[in-house]
């Protein structure tokens, strides 16, 4: 008996599972990613960055389990959908009953070539025979041939809805579970991003989380499927011939063996291909985000080498598992094929015996290629949900992180009033050996308009960070308007903090969209006023398409000045409640909103060289805004390095090299004094202290009164 290439043993299982599609195109770093709540962007100290990428290369640590308990973890996934995945059952198992129908109705119509004298001529003159035996009973010949129409309708339309059924589970649990591991993700602290890439958290959100449901879907269904038809195949060749069942059974054992050892082995191999991946993505997702950067060194070639290395990684681990997959296709075919061929040697010595039909050992033997592609196919399912468990490891990890804080605990309170820093010890969880703050002390008036200074590394954007919440303070406390923060709902007191940093991070959108992205629901009137504020209004008339235009990955089509005031502009949006007596003071400005807001930023504005890109007009137009900000009582903090900047505020807190406040007050006074702490980090201090902006004794005595600037890249 020839077997055709589509009854092979091997055929459908010799295939080496390929890690295909991945997308070469650029990876962008979502600015979703670095924040925790919808207003506020992450701040980082520029000397943390390079030890942050060497910590967070570093793989976590996960929990060995048994591969029961991971299994059963995994198909957790199908909980919610156990009404679906019932009447998707009952597809499968009836689907699969009519396909096991066909040996047997094939061995039936076989056994019907002997010609009997009753038999009558066909439609196309061959002889039909009047009845076929089933069972015990003479089923007409057009009874039986119509009901298997009908059977095998039933059995298309069981088919179509199990597809159809499985592949809106799958989806939706894909849905569902990236949503999860975003949501997730956005409640971690900025120790959670001090650790992950962004690369690799898009590859668990994406790849891995496409294998996951993989593996609880479709592959479930075949698994199932194939153990129907394990079942039903077996039952019938034992019900043909025990005795050549027996023979059969044989095999079993030793091909359950083999898929054993080959499954623990994938698995391995599957958790080390996703890792890669991630770190492919990391590489790759890095790389487009500096193009410009390594273009100015001309490391094109450099930067292909790296990408190179990591895709060589991943081309052997994917041919080490295809290796693996070879191994066990070829043998696992190589011992069926042979033992079909005994099988059927067997088969035809009981037919001359007389204890076989023809049409008997026919539906026998397709019953034992059916049974055995069930076989083949259980074990390619154990294999596809070990790399579903391999898989799953890296998402349930970032599914079952918990938060550092709940953003929702805590009680609601205003942040209108003064800024505590009390006994604030503090050292980055990346970098415990360097200490940033010991025992700081700081108290900013509500109202104040506050600059801090110092020199590179200082402390200074840690003092905004740990404000957010983005850090905890390893000791000591900080208290906004009388109440302790940690006590405070973190959503809540955000809410009235904005931040606009030096590299504002914008959306690929429009520029309205930007402006509005704190508040969506703003009206025309209120946008109009912010951008008067901020002095954007000019430029963006500029545009052909006004607030419409697409600015472009992260603002890509402004310039570094355009960017700093869209972020302005949509931080004060955000608005803040004041006192009526405040409102009649500035009545005549019209900068209440249309919700009664003061259109002057939330109560505490961050400014982290929020205007070093600006120009003398642009920035003096801003100097006016924050004085305004000044006038209705709202705090505004400023780290800067120009030293325009530095004097729009009425205090200047002066940090040294090891985070301790060595100057605070008045910025005139401070300047006028020669030896202020001000003076020797504005100038080329007796101790080295490097700065490249100069400012000559001239200017110093001149400077209360008129503008003076200058670049202070060290402060």
């Amino acid at each position: 008996m020839a077997l055709s290439s589509n009854m092979s043993f091997s055929t459908g299982f010799n295939r080496p599972y390929i890690i295909d599609n991945f997308k070469k195109t650029a990876l962008k770093r979502s600015v979703g990613f670095n924040q925790v709540a919808i207003r506020y962007e992450s701040t980082s100290e520029k000397s943390q960055q390079s030890r942050l990428e060497k910590t967070s290369d570093k793989p976590q640590k996960i929990t060995k389990k048994g591969s029961v308990k991971e299994v059963l973890e995994l198909l957790k996934l199908l909980r919610n959908e156990w009404k679906i995945l019932a009447f998707a059952t009952s597809c499968l198992i009836i689907s699969s009953s009519v396909s096991m129908l066909f040996p047997s109705i094939m061995g039936k119509i076989i056994d019907t070539a002997k010609i009997e004298e009753t038999d009558t001529l066909g439609a196309i003159g061959s002889p039909l025979s009047d009845s076929i035996q089933i069972l015990s009973y003479q089923v007409p010949t057009n009874v039986f041939y119509g009901s298997l129409i009908c059977i095998f309708a039933v059995g298309s339309v069981a088919n179509f809805g199990r597809i159809v059924l499985l592949r809106k589970v799958g989806e939706r649990i894909m849905a569902r579970l990236r949503v999860d591991i975003e949501r997730n993700i956005f409640l971690q602290s900025s120790k959670f991003w001090d650790k992950y890439k962004t690369g690799d958290l898009i590859s668990r959100l994406v790849n891995d989380s496409t294998i996951v449901t993989r593996s609880v879907t479709q592959n479930v269904s075949d698994g199932l499927r194939s153990t129907i038809s394990g079942i039903v195949g077996l039952t019938m060749m034992l019900a043909i011939s025990a005795k050549l069942t027996g023979y059969m059974l044989l095999i079993f054992p030793v091909l359950a063996f083999i898929a054993l050892v080959f499954g623990r082995r994938v698995k391995k191999v599957s958790k080390e291909i996703q890792t890669q991946l991630g770190a492919l993505t990391k590489i790759s997702e890095e790389q487009f985000n500096f193009v410009k950067t390594i273009q100015s060194f001309n490391n094109e070639g450099y930067e292909v080498s790296k990408f190179k290395k990591e895709v060589t990684k991943l081309y052997k681990l994917s041919v080490h598992e295809g290796r693996l997959n070879g191994y066990f296709y070829s043998a696992n075919g190589f011992i069926g094929n042979t033992f079909l061929i005994y099988l059927l040697s067997v088969g035809v010595w009981m037919v001359r015996q007389g204890d076989l039909t023809l049409g008997e050992l026919s539906s026998y033997l397709m019953y034992t290629i059916y049974s055995a592609s069930s076989v083949y196919s259980l074990s390619n399912f154990y294999s596809e949900l070990m790399k579903g468990v391999g898989a799953s490891e890296r998402v349930f990890e970032l599914l079952k992180l918990q938060p550092d804080i709940d953003p929702h605990a805590g009680k609601k309170a205003s942040a209108d009033g003064d800024i505590v820093f009390k006994d604030i010890d503090f050292h980055y969880p990346t970098r415990k050996n360097h200490q940033v703050f010991n025992k700081l002390n700081l108290t900013l008036k509500k109202g104040d308009h506050v600059c801090l200074v110092g020199p590179s590394g200082c402390g200074k954007s840690t003092v905004t960070q740990l404000l957010l919440r983005y850090y905890e303070p390893n000791s000591g406390k900080i208290i906004v308007n009388g109440n302790d923060i940690t006590e405070l709902s973190l959503a809540n007191f955000r809410e009235q903090v904005g931040i606009v940093q030096q590299e504002p991070m914008l959306f690929s959108g429009t520029l309205r969209e930007n402006i509005t992205y704190g508040k969506r629901d703003a009206s025309e009137s209120d946008r109009a006023k912010v951008c008067q504020l901020a002095n954007c209004s000019s430029f963006i008339d500029n545009f052909p398409d006004k607030l419409n235009t697409i600015i472009g990955p992260k603002g890509a089509q402004l310039s570094g000045g355009q960017k700093q005031r869209i972020a302005l502009a949509r931080t004060l949006l955000l608005g803040s409640k004041v006192s009526e007596c405040v409102i009649d003071h500035l009545k005549d400005l019209e900068l209440v909103g249309d919700d009664g807001e003061i259109l002057l930023g939330p109560n505490i504005l961050v400014l982290d060289e929020a205007t070093s890109a600006l120009d003398a007009h642009s920035e003096e137009a801003i100097k006016k805004t924050l004085e305004l900000r000044h006038q209705a009582g709202l705090t505004t903090i400023s780290i800067a390095h120009r030293l325009s900047t530095i004097q729009t505020s009425n205090r200047v807190i002066v940090f040294s090299q090891h985070g301790v406040i060595v100057a605070d007050g008045d910025f005139s006074d401070m300047i006028k004094d020669k030896q202020s702490e001000l003076n020797k980090l504005l100038n080329k201090s007796p101790k080295g202290d490097n700065t490249e902006a100069e400012l000559n004794e001239e200017e110093a005595d001149t400077v209360e009164g008129k503008t003076v600037t200058g670049e202070l890249d060290s402060v």
